[in-house]
């Protein structure tokens, strides 16, 4: 006697982040629009002349890219539904991939004393190499799990040997789930990311581990 066993495995893996990207924006906003757009050039010339000195001096930036500067001009309302003064707001956005992590740092520091400039979030992530190694590593892991299962469907009908039929990505598969199951990872691995910098006299960054998460599909034959 033979049975088909069809089963869903999964594996997440954590790995330390190799990047930190830094998204930053110069803006600024007031009534003339000569004084707005050379504030923000001042400002931003700040930013560009750090950045371009860490990529190529330090070497501790892979990469960064800027926006051209954005003008607009508005008139805003009051509470009392009276359209006021024009205002001109100008802004130029930054990121900037980080390969070292103290240099980022001291990067947000300096740039947070920058007039008109903020930074908006760090995000983190692998390398390209280091990304496609561990989405290979965490799919075979979700393959080794569904089989597992598998032998221990089988041993619970006393069944013992067990040949792989099929293995497929979230979906492929008839019959695995309740219909209308959507998974979230279906189709690939997927990577969440996230970090804050700590309290303290000199910023510190703590970027939390990357998850790389699998399912997988897969159908055997027990007996």
């Amino acid at each position: 006697m033979s049975l088909v066993i069809t089963v869903r495995g999964e594996h997440e893996s954590w790995h330390p982040a190799e990047r930190g990207i830094v998204h930053l924006a110069v803006s600024i906003d007031g009534p003339d629009r000569s004084e707005v757009f050379d504030a923000a050039l001042q400002s931003s010339s700040r930013v560009h002349a750090l950045l371009a000195k860490l990529a190529s001096n330090d070497g501790a930036i892979t990469r960064w890219s800027s926006d051209t500067v954005r003008v607009t001009s508005q008139r805003p309302w009051n509470n009392a539904g009276q359209q006021l003064p024009l205002v001109h707001s100008a802004a130029i956005d930054y990121i900037a991939r980080f390969k070292d992590f103290d240099a980022l740092a001291l990067f947000i520091e300096y740039v947070s004393a920058v007039d008109n400039t903020a930074v908006k979030y760090v995000e983190w992530e692998l390398t390209e190499e280091s990304t496609r190694a561990a989405h290979a590593h965490t799919r075979r892991l979700a393959v080794t799990d569904a089989l597992t299962k598998a032998h221990e469907y089988a041993a619970s009908v006393g069944l013992t040997e067990v040949t792989a039929l099929a293995i497929a990505d979230p979906g492929m598969l008839d019959h695995v789930g309740p219909a209308g199951d959507h998974d979230p990872f279906a189709g690939a691995a997927a990577m969440r990311m996230s970090g804050a910098p700590s309290d303290g006299a000199q910023l510190t960054l703590n970027p939390e581990k990357i998850a790389i998460s699998a399912r997988v599909e897969a159908r055997f034959s027990a007996r």
